[in-house]
């Protein structure tokens, strides 16, 4: 138990102790400032600019900003689609892989336009290198520039004294794509590539397997010696191409679609303890550098670690629940020492899906992080969790992914709560409701409202929607309570914008790669289009003196106050659903 406390500790100290500094440089980088790489890269930023006509200088009033941002997500979305569909005559395709079907096609787009990733397939066998690098990656790097430019945004309307501009939205995506996005990508590449993971355009290799296996009738792995075996199979193939590179940016923009179908519990993806400890750091290391990046923007460093301490908060107490319900299992494996259940020489507790080399310990921790971000990579089987220890990441997603979240668009939704509290705690003791010096108006609160609720209404809707098509049943890898958990995570996933899964549930049909697809989208701009307005919306007001009635929004008290707003709307609206799912299997496994 020490030493698994100990590497959760080291864990966060190291990424606290990275973010803090790269928050400075982030700032740097979006302010136009001078940095280390302004020699090289400010003229391929030019450049940029210049080839697509964009005046540098230009600063765009909200809706401007929105519409730009709209229109590039739109050009992005129909170039995927249109790449995906006519895979299978483009080149770098040594397997000879087809087109995806539309729906699938549609899916896809709309997952990787939006940072989800959620991936109705296995990319080793259904996408060229071709799509995966020009269609996948290409998109791994834009969102979260995208989610980064609009966060920016938000942070000058804060700022800014009366004014309409909130920067050029184009500058802000090639600056975060160029200075933050390609240096730490390749850094984490070469880590990558140094332990282990291919890098090519090879073709796919063909392997002697140390142990011959059988297939029965039934599709099912069985030892080769079985009678019921009916092929022995003694080759593998594995699995080639530029995988380094697309691990690297799926981990560091919060993207999270692995290029093989295990995702990070795949050897070639993840093959040592120090690309996990790399990639699990990857994917908190920006959202919570945006942390800090907000306390310095504007001017009061305690605003931000305000929010980080009530992110932290919900952090840590996920991967405790995390932890401790994986760790104890269930009492059907607990019952007559079957299971070893303990610390010592081995992991124990619940072992299923996991990974022998990263145990409950990397599992736990892994899966509280790719779901506070809305990373969605997986280096063990969520559907393979304890009841409790699966509704947790169920949890933390449906919160609206503001526990760090995603680039950008996780710290927007936070703050989107943080203007929340504000109102009804003024509400409550009559004091004025501003934040950073801002009145907080109607249209400021519609906007943080729509922040808020965008996300547990979405996945609400999708969960029923899919609940009610007789097709979905078939899709179901487990009956009951389990299945309907099953249904849950894909429109938890789809529309907190994660991309994880209960993989057990086969979501490739059409009508629920449509449904997804939507939810996907949904969720992606609904609230991106409030973070603008409420960013234009602040930027016309000027700041007012702080005074008595002034309530504080960076001491202890309010933290507390934005921890249970954030859990007090998660659970009001997402408890119903979690009762029919997780929590009614849990209560069957007690009886």
């Amino acid at each position: 138990m020490t030493g698994n406390l100990f590497e959760y500790g080291i864990y966060l100290a190291l990424l606290v102790a990275l973010a803090i500094p790269l928050s400075l440089y982030i700032n740097k980088v979006m302010a136009g400032e001078r940095t280390v790489l302004s020699r090289v890269l400010v003229p391929v930023e030019n450049a940029i600019c210049c080839c697509i006509g964009i005046d540098k200088a230009e600063d765009m009033g909200w809706k401007r900003y929105l519409a730009s941002a709209l229109v590039f997500s739109a050009v992005c979305l129909v170039g995927l689609f249109a790449l995906l569909l006519l895979q299978g005559v483009l080149p770098l395709n040594p397997e000879k892989l087809p087109g995806l079907p539309v729906d699938l096609a549609f899916n896809t787009a709309a997952s990787f336009v939006t940072n989800t990733n959620w991936q109705a397939y296995s990319g080793e066998s259904t996408l060229s290198y071709f799509s995966q690098a020009f269609g996948l990656t290409v998109q791994n790097f834009a969102t979260p520039a995208v989610g980064l430019a609009v966060l920016f945004a938000l942070f000058r309307g804060l700022v800014s004294e009366g004014g309409e501009g909130l920067g050029n939205f184009f500058v802000d995506v090639s600056r975060a794509i160029l200075f933050i996005f390609i240096p730490l990508a390749l850094v984490a590449t070469m880590v990558n590539v140094w332990q282990g993971s291919p890098q090519n355009i090879d073709e796919y290799q063909t392997v002697q397997l140390l142990e011959p296996v059988g297939v029965n009738a039934e599709g099912e792995v069985v030892s080769a010696n079985d009678p019921s075996a009916v092929e022995t199979i003694d080759q593998a193939v594995v699995p080639m191409g530029p995988q380094a590179s697309q691990v690297a940016i799926k981990q560091l923009g919060t993207n999270g679609g692995g290029f093989n179908g295990a995702n990070s519990a795949s050897a070639l993806e993840n093959p040592t303890p120090l690309t996990n400890l790399v990639q699990c750091l990857s994917m908190l290391l920006v959202p919570m550098a945006c942390v800090f990046s907000f306390g310095r923007f504007v001017m009061d460093r305690r605003q931000g670690r305000a929010i980080f301490a009530a992110m932290f908060i919900l952090l840590i107490g996920a991967l405790a629940a995390i932890a401790f319900f994986e760790q104890a299992g269930t009492p059907q494996l607990a019952a007559g020492g079957q299971v070893y259940m303990g610390f010592d020489g081995q992991s124990g507790g619940n072992m299923e899906g996991k990974e022998t080399r990263f145990g409950v310990t990397d599992s736990s921790l892994w899966a509280a992080f790719t779901t506070a971000a809305s990373n969605g990579s997986v280096n063990a089987m969520h559907d393979s969790f304890t009841p409790l220890g699966g509704m947790v990441p169920i949890v933390l997603i449906s919160l609206g992914e503001v526990v760090f979240g995603g680039v950008g668009c996780g710290l927007y939704g936070m703050l989107g709560f943080v203007i929340l509290t504000v109102f009804i705690a003024g509400l409550m003791v009559g004091r004025t409701p501003e934040y950073l010096g801002k009145k907080i108006g109607p249209k400021e609160m519609r906007m943080a409202v729509i922040l808020c609720i965008t996300t547990p209404l979405l996945i609400l809707a999708g969960a029923a929607i899919m609940s009610l098509d007789p097709a979905t049943v078939a899709s179901l890898g487990n009956p009951g309570a389990h299945g309907f958990s099953e249904v849950l995570y894909a429109a938890v996933s789809a529309g907190g914008n994660n991309g994880s899964a209960f993989a057990g549930f086969n979501a490739n049909t059409p009508l629920i790669n449509t449904v997804l697809a939507l939810e996907m989208l949904a969720n992606r701009f609904i609230p991106l289009a409030a973070a603008c307005a409420l960013a234009g919306g602040f930027a016309r007001r000027r700041t007012v003196a702080t005074s008595a009635g002034t309530l504080s929004t960076s001491n202890g008290l309010f933290v507390f106050l934005l921890v249970l707003m954030v859990v007090l709307i998660g659970a009001l609206t997402m408890l119903p659903a979690l009762a029919l799912g997780p929590v009614a299997e849990q209560l069957t496994m007690a009886l």
